[in-house]
């Protein structure tokens, strides 16, 4: 892979991969994959689909070095899996690993730099979005293989159980999500108004 180097400037949680990176082009050839960037400003590429193979690959590029490099791989092959950071670990939750979509999940300790699988969700879901809300990690939506889903699912780390909570009110798959701060947004119409 070519060298690569991010400005400061250009680190967010937020952050896709810039236009122009090798990892963003091979979208359009049709790799699927989830990218995730932690709390040190590293961004990680997980499993995918490369017109052949389903992947179960990661990689690491950390901005201070410039450079992608690969982690252990994850315990499946996971495409169009749903991904967040949670309590310093990577969570890769559900996907399609070329024969279905899957309910199971697992996790990253970069300390310790090995995966270990967690309790699998209640429903099968890929193209789906995983967010860290509050300390818990939630999937939404996505595609169970024969439908699109409405479902949401809240996962807590201590109790490592999914639970069912209320759902959306219409069926989304490819579904894209974004945490606010509700509570600041509402104090921010109220002095408006």
């Amino acid at each position: 892979m070519e060298d690569f180097q991010l400005k400061e400037s250009q680190v967010s949680s937020q952050q896709q991969v810039p236009p122009g990176h090798p990892m963003a082009r091979n979208e359009l050839l049709g790799i699927w994959m989830s990218y995730m960037m932690d709390k040190d400003s590293c961004l990680y590429a997980l499993g995918g689909f490369d017109s052949t193979n389903y992947q179960c690959t990661v990689e690491r590029l950390d901005p201070r070095v410039g450079k992608w490099m690969s982690v252990p791989p994850m315990m499946s092959r996971r495409s169009s899996c749903g991904a967040a950071i949670l309590g310093g670990m990577l969570y890769c939750v559900g996907g399609n690993d070329g024969t279905m979509c899957m309910a199971s999940a697992e996790r990253f300790n970069p300390r310790r730099n090995t995966w270990e699988p967690i309790t699998a969700m209640h429903s099968r879901r890929s193209t789906h979005e995983v967010v860290e809300i509050d300390g818990f990690l939630y999937a939404l939506g996505g595609n169970d293989g024969s439908s699109s889903l409405n479902s949401m699912e809240r996962y807590d780390a201590k109790l490592n159980k999914w639970v069912l909570v209320t759902s959306m009110l219409a069926r989304r798959s490819s579904v894209g999500a974004a945490v606010l701060d509700c509570l600041q947004l509402e104090k921010g119409l109220n002095k408006s108004t």
